[in-house]
């Protein structure tokens, strides 16, 4: 059984929902986001996913979790590759 990483307890309280609350008080899933384009003025290619919580019942702890992380992973990565290939057109510019 999963066990709290602050006090050790097994009272976890598993997928919490981590609620934002957006304008006029509308309730809204808390969510991740990563930009495939992070440095693109518009288009950046966010890629969201849903966040879920883990709460401890015996001192509060939370620990968050990304419902798909694999495709922020995903972004995360094309991040790389998409700055790769920028630098290279930069360059090509430059000349």
């Amino acid at each position: 059984m999963k066990k709290c990483p602050d006090c050790n307890s097994e009272k976890i309280i598993k997928n919490a929902k981590a609620i934002d609350r957006g304008e006029g008080n509308v309730n809204l899933n808390l969510s991740v986001a990563v930009d495939e384009f992070p440095d693109a003025f518009i288009f950046k290619q966010r890629i969201y996913s849903a966040v879920d919580a883990d709460v401890c019942g015996e001192c509060g702890f939370i620990q968050f979790y990304a419902k798909n992380p694999e495709l922020l992973w995903d972004a995360y990565q094309k991040q790389e590759v998409n700055s790769i290939i920028e630098g290279k057109i930069k360059r090509r510019k430059d000349l």
